[in-house]
């Protein structure tokens, strides 16, 4: 007998999760690390605006070197790091990067201007998609 082997696909560049809305309640997934964030905030021409802004942002695995695994997800809008996801939805998206044999993520984000500073929302998507593939 020779031994078999599985072939996978080769991994998708990036996978779309939901669609752009413009309604502020499909944006319920909040992000951490926009404090520490201001000069993308800033590149982005995002600086105390009162309306939210609706985009497109790309979800990046972050690898931790010493284990070899995702240890966070970023959320980049053009190219500009705006947010980390938390759990649950940061074990969610790693599960769909796995699932879909994904390099990144393509979902849609709020970013909401309030007093301590911009707030990044994911679109509620993330979740739906992932209860929906289990």
């Amino acid at each position: 007998m020779w031994p078999f082997r599985r072939r996978r696909s080769p991994r998708l560049e990036s996978v779309p999760i939901g669609e752009l809305t413009t309604d502020p309640t499909d944006y319920p997934i909040l992000t951490v690390g926009q404090s520490r964030l201001v000069d993308s905030f800033t590149a982005l021409d995002f600086t105390g605006e009162k309306s939210p802004r609706f985009l497109l942002s790309r979800a990046h695995p972050v690898i931790d070197p010493r284990m070899k695994a995702i240890a966070d997800i970023e959320l980049r809008v053009d190219n500009h790091v705006v947010g980390y996801l938390r759990p649950p939805a940061l074990n969610e998206a790693i599960d769909l990067l796995s699932d879909r044999h994904a390099d990144a993520l393509d979902i849609p984000v709020a970013i909401f201007s309030t007093p301590a500073g911009p707030e990044v929302r994911v679109h509620s998507a993330l979740s739906e998609t992932n209860r929906q593939e289990r």
